[in-house]
């Protein structure tokens, strides 16, 4: 069980939620209004928090990614496939992008995990470029206008 700092939740979890919302939503072809996803990420932090706070180390995420699927049907108004997908999709990103980082950091800096995630403003300092990488890639998303929606689209056409 992990009793997240509050400052952790409004400059780490909240921001990772609305980014990982974001990917999702924009791979999909989805524009949905930044002030609805900011939303899902501010009740996402506090989901987050309370999850963290009272679930075993490993089964959090499931319940997590959960409150995230529901969360964001819930506030955006989304049928459950694409809320599904956005929550998949933005959470698979996240993994993709935080592992390789998370090896990296801790090998660069000599901080053990038990240090980062005990100290309320290291633990802020040492996620932070993650989501600065996650920022990135949404933008470059953006940019390019790449989306999987044609392959989102055959994948449910095929499907039935």
């Amino acid at each position: 069980m992990d009793t997240m700092p509050w400052n952790f939740v409004l400059l780490g979890s909240i921001p990772e939620a609305i980014l990982i919302v974001c990917l999702g939503l924009h791979l999909q072809g989805k524009k949905i209004p930044l002030s609805r996803i900011i939303i899902v990420g501010v009740l996402q932090g506090i989901a987050s928090y309370f999850i963290r706070k009272y679930m075993n180390f490993g089964i959090h995420m499931v319940y997590q990614a959960i409150t995230l699927v529901v969360i964001t049907m819930v506030v955006l108004k989304v049928n459950l496939r694409v809320s599904f997908f956005a929550s998949l999709l933005g959470l698979v990103i996240n993994a993709l992008v935080e592992t390789p980082y998370s090896l990296a950091a801790l090998k660069i800096t000599g901080w053990s995990i038990g240090e980062v995630m005990s100290r309320s403003w290291l633990r802020i300092l040492y996620f932070t470029p993650k989501l600065i990488i996650l920022l990135g890639i949404l933008l470059l998303c953006k940019h390019y206008e790449f989306t999987l929606e044609e392959e989102i689209t055959s994948f449910h056409k095929s499907a039935r």
